[in-house]
C-alpha cells in the first residue's frame, strides 16, 4: 500500500488519524458490554474482550472521526470527550441492564421463597448468593432477547 500522494508518510501514520476516534467509540462500548448481561462480558476475558469491543467500535468511528476533522481539537478536549462517552456508557449500560437484574431479582426472591438461599443467609462464609433460578430466568431472558432479534436493536441503541 502507498502512502497518501504528496506527503512522506508511512501508510500506517494514516490509520492512526482514526486513533482518537476509536478511543471515543470504544469508551461507551466497553461500559455497556461488562454492565449488560447478553453481551456474556464475565465469561470473555482478555484480548479477546478488547477485540470485540474494538470491532463493534469500527462502525461508529468514522463517523466520530469525520466530526473530528472539522476542527482541530486539543488533546484536553479529547480525553474530556472519551470522559463523556465514557459516562454515557455507564449511564446506558445500567439502563439497559436493568431487565436482567430484574429477573435475576425475581429469580432471587423465589429462591429465597423455597429456602434453597437459607444457607447463605445463616453463614455467610459461604459465598456470593448463586441462586439457580435466578441465574435460569436471567439466561431465559437472554435467549428471549437474541429469539426476538432485540439484540440488533440492543446494540443500534449503544452505537447511536
Amino acid at each position: 500500500m502507498a502512502a497518501r500522494p504528496g506527503t512522506g508518510a508511512s501508510p500506517v501514520l494514516a490509520y492512526l488519524d482514526f486513533l482518537p476516534s476509536l478511543i471515543i467509540g470504544m469508551a461507551r462500548i466497553y461500559p455497556c458490554g461488562i454492565l449488560v448481561a447478553a453481551f456474556c462480558f464475565q465469561h470473555i476475558r482478555g484480548m479477546l474482550r478488547h477485540i470485540l469491543v474494538m470491532v463493534m467500535a469500527l462502525m461508529p468511528a468514522p463517523g466520530i472521526h469525520a466530526a473530528l476533522t472539522e476542527h482541530d481539537y486539543s488533546a484536553f478536549v479529547l480525553a474530556a470527550l472519551a470522559l463523556k462517552e465514557l459516562a454515557l456508557g455507564v449511564l446506558l449500560g445500567m439502563l439497559l441492564a436493568m431487565p436482567f437484574w430484574l429477573f435475576e431479582s425475581v429469580g432471587a426472591l423465589l429462591d429465597n421463597q423455597r429456602g434453597a438461599l437459607a444457607g447463605g443467609q445463616l453463614n455467610p462464609s459461604l459465598g456470593p448468593d448463586a441462586t439457580p433460578i435466578g441465574h435460569l430466568f436471567k439466561q431465559l431472558a437472554i435467549f428471549l432477547l437474541m429469539v426476538t432479534l432485540g439484540l440488533g436493536a440492543l446494540t443500534q441503541l449503544i452505537g447511536t
